[in-house]
């Protein structure tokens, strides 16, 4: 499970919000792989694939609008791992393999969370705080 307050925050607060949001869909992913049943799973996935999609959109949308110089290396990121976790969905869909999916989730991609709060996000916010004051 995900620790909320252990959660890299960044200077803008809707994106702490909707990482929030995600950390609570991640939690119930692995609640749901460890005692639901498949449907469960299924439809956890598919909840958290939904809140990635529309909050790599919402994000994109506000740094492309505002001229955002290392816009495509963001997107670049979030395609990447919205890829990856589409792949882990189709895995799961085609093999139901529940530990293959928590050490994904638990793993690979919490720790990419993480550094991308770091790395990216928090660039990012800096960058809409920066042009709110303008």
């Amino acid at each position: 499970m995900l620790d909320r307050a252990k959660l890299p925050t960044v200077s803008f607060e809707d994106m702490n919000s909707m990482h929030y949001e995600g950390v609570d869909l991640i939690n119930t992913l692995l609640l749901k792989i460890e005692k639901g049943s498949d449907t469960d799973v299924t439809s956890a996935i598919e909840t958290l694939l939904e809140h990635m999609k529309k909050h790599f959109e919402y994000e994109e949308g506000l740094l492309k609008n505002r001229g955002f110089t290392m816009f495509d290396i963001h997107r670049n990121e979030h395609t990447k791992i919205l890829g990856q976790m589409r792949m882990a969905y189709m895995n799961w869909r085609n093999f139901r393999e529940r530990e293959a999916l928590k050490e994904f989730v638990e793993n690979e991609f919490t720790e990419w969370l993480n550094l991308h709060i770091q790395a990216m996000d928090s660039v990012a916010a800096d960058f809409l705080n920066t042009m709110k004051n303008r």
